[in-house]
């Protein structure tokens, strides 16, 4: 119910009262089972947690962490208030400290130490954080265009005009070069290409990342020098 009530109106619709008007009680009534709305936040961010696919561990860790991503961003899109909330609360509640087991279980086989898998987990959140934190501002522009009518015919001619100034300072030819390709790096169509490719670099890039440690360990002597001296 208070996870409707923000989906539909953000979070800063939920209070102690209109939950009581809801549910035709008191709201002081709410009190016995609330410390009060933070703590109803709290309960609501851990029941979305339970949203999440956390897949049991496969072997392939790129896999199942692709697995729990794709899933991160669709519960965050599905409930774009939560957004706000990212990072800003402890990971206490039962749903929370589940998935962040079962995920660390998902990187049992990489026999890397604690703090070296939280790093990794940490990274993937902040890219599919910052995915969806991007996908929800072109989201409000895109709102914000069809409400002025971006695309008229006057629009389209004065972004015509603004390309033929920016071509003829001949300072802008990489830039020009989106625009005559015809990319738009906000278009609704590609945004879950891009979120695949970034998603792809992460991951790529922490195996890299480890693969290069192991080799620099493996060629370590026992005492952790480089090996014996050549004769």
């Amino acid at each position: 119910m208070a996870i409707a009530i923000a989906d539909a109106d953000g979070a800063e619709a939920v209070s102690m009262r209109r939950i009581a008007q809801v549910l035709r009680a008191g709201a002081m009534s709410l009190y016995w089972h609330l410390a009060g709305k933070e703590h109803l936040l709290e309960l609501m961010l851990d029941a979305l947690i339970a949203e999440v696919d956390i897949p049991e561990p496969s072997g392939d860790w790129r896999a199942d962490l692709q697995v729990q991503a794709r899933s991160t961003r669709a519960v965050l899109l599905r409930h774009r208030w939560v957004m706000d909330f990212i990072g800003a609360r402890p990971p206490f509640g039962p749903n929370t400290l589940c998935n962040v087991n079962r995920s660390l279980a998902a990187l049992d086989g990489l026999e890397v130490d604690t703090a070296t898998a939280m790093n990794i987990l940490q990274a993937v959140n902040t890219d599919v954080s910052g995915a969806v934190l991007r996908e929800l501002q072109e989201i409000r522009a895109q709102r914000e265009q069809e409400r002025l009518g971006v695309g008229s015919a006057e629009l389209v001619a004065g972004f015509a005009a603004w390309r033929q100034k920016l071509a003829a300072t001949s300072q802008f030819d990489h830039f020009l070069r989106i625009l005559d390709d015809g990319v738009d790096p906000d278009a609704q169509e590609t945004r879950d290409e891009r979120f695949e490719f970034g998603l792809d670099c992460v991951l790529a890039g922490i195996a890299a990342k480890l693969s290069g440690s192991a080799r620099r360990a493996g060629s370590a002597g026992p005492s952790g020098s480089a090996g014996p001296e050549p004769a």
